[in-house]
């Protein structure tokens, strides 16, 4: 029995190349959305993350060319699941300007409990409907309670049954979420919570504006795992959607040129910023923090210098160091 070979390579422990088939890569939109995989959708309040995705909803729900394409789709079904707006007073109506079939887009029915990254309703809705296209509005709703976004275990662990459901299904999934505060740094960083968020989706897609704009807004792509960079899109932002124009601005470009405020920012600054975003909720271990602002590419001294100002004490718990705000600043 000793020298049987294993008849199911579940089993074994080491696998060869030989044994995995390469899969093409298939896309919802091409090079900003792939089939199977997770992609975010951020930026600041204002500029049309949700208008974004809904227009994106509604267009493949009719079977409408995506922004910039010309070839007709066949409709697909749609799951649009949001913690933030009222369905019927907000949701519905702009989907139906935005010329959707509303027959296609659907939602979880979450009455009895919330839904989370995690729930097995997700799969169990996409497979039932057959949906393409999934969209969980916004990020902080249905990662889970008890997950701290700048945890980078935290994240891993919350975005895996994610990730791995939308592999099974080839369902992609869209996560809406907010941008940080921070100015003068890459764009990357301006993805809310750990960079370990960033790195745990293939596709990220950002919204901004220029300062003195007022309808115009820019779609633009911050990361792709999976093919080249898309051309940034300029688009209209009224009570819908309006497509207008390619363009070559990046995504450094935007968050440095476009919405960084007047003045240039010290990397004190943003670690002061950093900081009260990271302690805001919890203290943190300080070794947490310095790991934290390391990859950010900011030194521990000038970290130090911003908890100083910042009136940020230091205590010893578990034979290691923690942060925290006093009581009263955190009121």
């Amino acid at each position: 029995m000793n020298n049987m070979e294993p008849t199911d390579k579940k089993e074994q422990l080491l696998l060869s190349f030989d044994d995995i088939n390469a899969e093409e890569i298939h896309w919802l939109w091409y090079p900003y959305i792939p089939l199977g995989k997770v992609t975010i959708l951020q930026g600041d309040p204002g500029c049309g993350k949700t208008m974004v995705a809904l227009d994106l909803a509604a267009r493949l729900s009719s079977g409408t060319p995506l922004p910039f394409t010309s070839e007709p789709l066949e409709p697909l079904n749609v799951i649009y699941q949001t913690a933030e707006d009222g369905l019927g007073d907000t949701i519905k109506p702009r989907l139906e300007t935005a010329g959707a079939d509303c027959s296609k887009i659907m939602l979880i029915n979450d009455n009895i409990a919330p839904v989370t990254f995690s729930d097995e309703r997700l799969e169990k809705a996409v497979k039932e409907s057959n949906a393409k296209f999934m969209i969980l509005d916004p990020l902080s709703a249905f990662i889970g309670n008890d997950v701290n976004l700048n945890h980078a275990i935290d994240v891993r662990k919350a975005f895996r049954p994610l990730y791995e459901m939308a592999d099974r299904t080839k369902c992609a999934v869209l996560i809406i979420s907010h941008t940080n505060k921070m100015r003068g740094i890459s764009s990357l960083h301006r993805t809310n919570g750990s960079i370990d968020v960033a790195a745990a989706v293939r596709s990220i897609l950002a919204v901004g504006k220029r300062r003195d704009e007022k309808t115009e807004r820019i779609l633009v792509q911050v990361k792709n795992n999976l093919a080249q960079i898309g051309p940034s899109l300029i688009y209209e932002l009224t009570d819908h959607i309006d497509w207008t124009e390619q363009s070559n601005i990046s995504a450094d470009d935007l968050f440095a040129e476009f919405v960084q405020p007047t003045g240039r920012r010290t990397k004190k600054d943003i670690a002061k910023e950093e900081l009260i975003e990271l302690l805001m909720e919890k203290d943190q271990p300080q070794r947490y923090i310095k790991a934290h602002f390391d990859k950010m590419g900011i030194g521990f001294r000038t970290v130090q210098e911003a908890q100083n100002e910042l009136g940020i004490k230091t205590y010893r718990q578990h034979n290691q160091s923690f942060w925290s705000f006093p009581p009263t600043t955190q009121q």
